[in-house]
C-alpha cells in the first residue's frame, strides 16, 4: 500500500511539472525566434546564445577551461558547421532530398545548446559533469562556510584520477576524499538532491575503478566500484550510471539514472531529468526533476529546481538557482527551500578558481525561518 499511495502522491506532481515546462517553452519560443533570426543566407549570423563572436575569439586566444578544454565555445564559421547537419532525421516516406538550409540551422542550433550546457558544466564544475570526465586530472578543493547561528566551518578535498592509456582510457583509478554532509543540509552548503547523492555524514577516502563502457557526447553509461573508508572502517561500493541526452533545437532532454550500493547501507537510487535551453543575452536556463531513494529512509526526497547562468567573460560567470525539494514519508510535504547565487572567477592561472556563494534556506524544521549564509571556495585543476 505505501507504493501506491506514494504514486498518487508523484503523478499530480509529475503533471503539474510538464505542464509547467510545456508553458515556459511556448512562452520562450517567440523570444528565441526574434534572437536568431538570420540575415542573408549566413547561417553564422544566426547567432551565438553562448557568446559574442568576439567573446568566442577570446577564449580560443585566451584561456581553455582544464575540465573541458573543447566545450569552451560554439562554432562561429560556416565551416565548421557543416558538421553538426549530420543531427538531422532521414524524411520518411519519401526520396527527395533534404533541404541543405534547414538541416543546416537545426543541426548548428541543437550543437550549439549541447556546447554551451558542456561550457556552462565545465566552468562550474557540476558533479554530474566532473562524474563522466573521461581524462586524468588532480582537484583540490577548500572550502569556508558559515551560516546563522552556527559555527564556521572548514573542508579540505581532493580527487585524483588516472586514465589508463593502456586500456583506451575506458579504466580510471581514481582516489578521493570527502567531507562530511551534515545531516538535513545543516550548516552545509546548499546542493541540489543529486550532489547530495552518495554523501555520508563521516568524511570519506575512497579508493576505486572507473570502467567506462561508452562514453560519447550523447550516451555514458559507465561502472564505478572500490572501497570507501570512513573512521578506518572498509566499506565496499558499487555504483553503474547511465545517462542519454537528447537534443532538440530549442531544448536539451538528458536522463540520468546512478544506483549505488554500500555494504554499510545497502541500496541508493538517483533519478534525474533536465531541460535546458538558451536563452538571449548569453543566458543558459536548466530545470530539474531530481529523485533519491534510500533504503534506510522511509519515503522518496525528491527535488524541483531552476537554474540560470549568465556567463559574463572567458573567465568569470554568475550562476542563479532556486531548489525546492519535498519528502513523500511521513506524509507528502515541502520540507525545504533554498536560494543561492555562485559568482566564479578563474583568475591568475587558468585552472585556478575562486568561487563565493551567498545563500538562504528556509527549513520546514525551523518554520521556513530564513537562514543565510556564504561558502568561500577555492578549487585547483591540474591535468586536462
Amino acid at each position: 500500500m505505501r507504493p501506491q499511495g506514494e504514486m498518487q502522491f508523484l503523478l499530480p506532481l509529475i503533471g503539474k511539472y510538464i505542464f509547467l515546462v510545456g508553458f515556459l517553452s511556448l512562452l520562450c519560443q517567440p523570444m528565441a525566434a526574434l534572437f536568431f533570426r538570420t540575415t542573408g543566407t549566413g547561417i553564422a549570423d544566426a547567432g551565438s546564445c553562448l557568446t559574442s563572436t568576439v567573446w568566442a575569439d577570446e577564449v580560443d586566444s585566451k584561456t581553455t577551461l582544464p575540465v573541458q578544454p573543447t566545450a569552451a565555445t560554439a562554432p562561429t564559421t560556416t565551416a565548421a558547421l557543416t558538421t553538426a547537419a549530420t543531427i538531422s532525421t532521414a524524411p520518411t516516406g519519401t526520396n527527395k532530398p533534404r533541404s541543405g538550409f534547414f538541416d543546416l540551422l537545426h543541426g548548428e542550433l541543437s550543437q550549439q545548446l549541447v556546447d554551451a550546457a558542456a561550457w556552462m558544466d565545465s566552468f562550474f564544475a557540476d558533479t554530474s559533469y566532473v562524474k563522466e570526465e573521461n581524462h586524468s586530472y588532480v582537484k583540490v578543493r577548500y572550502d569556508i562556510f558559515k551560516e546563522e547561528r552556527a559555527k564556521m566551518t572548514f573542508d579540505p578535498a581532493f580527487d585524483l584520477r588516472l586514465a589508463l592509456p593502456e586500456l583506451e582510457r575506458k579504466t580510471h583509478l581514481v582516489f578521493s576524499s570527502e567531507p562530511a554532509q551534515p545531516v538535513n543540509n545543516v550548516n552545509a552548503p546548499v546542493q541540489t538532491a543529486s550532489e547530495r547523492f552518495g554523501q555520508t555524514d563521516q568524511r570519506t577516502l575512497t579508493t576505486a575503478i572507473h570502467y567506462f563502457f561508452r562514453d560519447t557526447e550523447q550516451e555514458s553509461f559507465f561502472l564505478r566500484t572500490g572501497i570507501q573508508f570512513s573512521r578506518l572502517s572498509p566499506v565496499i561500493v558499487l555504483e553503474p550510471r547511465y545517462r542519454v541526452l537528447f537534443p532538440y533545437t530549442n531544448w536539451n532532454i538528458r536522463f540520468t539514472q546512478d544506483v549505488l550500493w554500500r555494504s554499510d547501507t545497502s541500496w541508493q537510487t538517483d533519478t534525474r531529468f533536465d531541460f535546458e535551453r538558451l536563452l538571449p543575452s548569453s543566458l543558459f536556463f536548466r530545470t530539474s526533476l531530481d529523485g533519491l531513494w534510500a533504503a534506510q529512509v522511509k519515503g522518496y526526497v525528491y527535488s524541483l529546481s531552476y537554474l540560470l547562468r549568465q556567463p559574463l567573460a572567458p573567465t568569470y560567470a554568475l550562476d542563479y538557482e532556486w531548489i525546492n525539494t519535498y519528502q513523500t514519508r511521513p506524509e507528502g510535504e515541502l520540507t525545504e527551500i533554498d536560494f543561492r547565487v555562485r559568482y566564479r572567477h578563474s583568475f591568475w592561472r587558468e585552472w585556478l578558481f575562486f568561487e563565493i556563494s551567498p545563500q538562504a534556506r528556509l527549513p520546514r524544521t525551523s518554520n521556513f525561518h530564513l537562514l543565510p549564509g556564504i561558502l568561500f571556495r577555492l578549487e585547483m585543476f591540474f591535468g586536462g
